[in-house]
């Protein structure tokens, strides 16, 4: 096991995170790393303890630019990255002392294109396993036709599919390549969703190492993921007119469903942070409205059967009530 590895760690405003996770990466038993970390205009002493890496291990890497999002910082990453395979660590996160060691075992005997664990989830002094209900194992193209398109994009259950987390992934750089694959620079929510599912859509082959929790994702209320952001609607919005040009004009499988549910999950994610802004009830219901109204919200939602979706009662309800004000109201003009 010689092959390169490169670690993109994107980096912004994490001085009390960033040393726990860059020595998980540092002294990983597989040695054979490039770290490159990418400091995304920070103004704490986040830069500072970069440079003190790079000072410490040649194996670091430290690249500082002005402050414009994660997806750039990866992209930029990806742009620098020498190795023949590539991983992604978030700053307040970090990662078992033999991840990548196994990771890079099953890459030996399989030798595929994305490798992907299972994570733990962590809140203070609380720590939950997460995984996936999808089989262990090795698939190739034809079980990926099978058994993992289907959930390729969103589930039934309304919810992520299995490679929205990257970094629980260990991505072989020739398939990024091959596919030229990268983030969509401006996005600032769920913008592993279209990185990953582009992936396993040109991956030949894929291991899923389930039960191997190898990865822990700090619940950091700080982060761009659990605060309120005014025009989260917006990019998220831009995020599925990406999904849906990309996926409604590939030829092997229909996706539309998906693209469908990818909306749905939205527009429930976004409904929920105008309820969590500080806005007067006013406002908070003209912002709503304005998601609701969407020509193409309209339209999902004359297309999907919510009885038929893995949800609860409860948000089965929620749902047909956006639903009836959707169709109630005049949409865009």
């Amino acid at each position: 096991m010689n092959d390169l590895i490169s670690v993109i760690i994107p980096v912004y405003n994490v001085e009390k995170y960033l040393h726990r996770c860059v020595d998980s990466v540092i002294n990983q038993t597989y040695s054979n790393l490039e770290i490159i970390l990418v400091d995304d205009g920070s103004t704490d002493t986040s830069s500072q303890i970069c440079d003190d890496y790079q000072k410490k291990d040649k194996r670091v890497k430290v690249i500082h630019k002005k402050n414009n999002g994660a997806a750039t910082s990866r992209n930029i990453g990806l742009f620098n990255a020498k190795g023949d395979y590539i991983a992604f660590v978030d700053s307040d996160d970090y990662i078992e002392l033999d991840m990548y060691e196994n990771m890079m075992r099953i890459n030996e005997k399989y030798d595929c294109d994305i490798v992907l664990c299972d994570c733990y989830k962590e809140n203070k002094n609380e720590r939950k396993v997460f995984t996936h209900n999808i089989r262990e194992g090795y698939y190739d193209k034809e079980m990926l036709y099978k058994e993992y398109f289907p959930i390729l994009l969103m589930t039934n259950s309304v919810d992520y599919p299995p490679t929205i987390s990257n970094c629980v992934c260990l991505f072989n750089k020739t398939l990024l390549d091959r596919h030229h694959i990268f983030y969509k620079d401006g996005l600032r929510f769920s913008e592993d969703l279209l990185f990953g599912s582009q992936a396993i859509y040109y991956a030949n082959s894929f291991y899923y190492m389930k039960d191997r929790y190898l990865y822990h994702y700090v619940m950091n209320g700080n982060s761009v993921t659990h605060t309120y952001y005014d025009d989260k609607w917006n990019m998220m919005n831009q995020l599925h007119n990406c999904i849906s040009n990309f996926f409604l004009n590939v030829s092997d499988y229909d996706f539309r469903k998906q693209i469908d549910l990818a909306l749905l999950y939205i527009v429930y994610h976004c409904i929920g942070n105008e309820r969590n802004s500080t806005d007067i009830k006013k406002i908070k219901i003209k912002k709503i409205l304005i998601i609701l109204n969407n020509k193409k919200v309209r339209a999902m939602f004359l297309r999907i059967r919510i009885n038929t979706l893995d949800i609860s009662w409860k948000l089965k309800i929620y749902t047909y009530v956006y639903k009836c004000i959707s169709y109630l109201g005049r949409g865009e003009k």
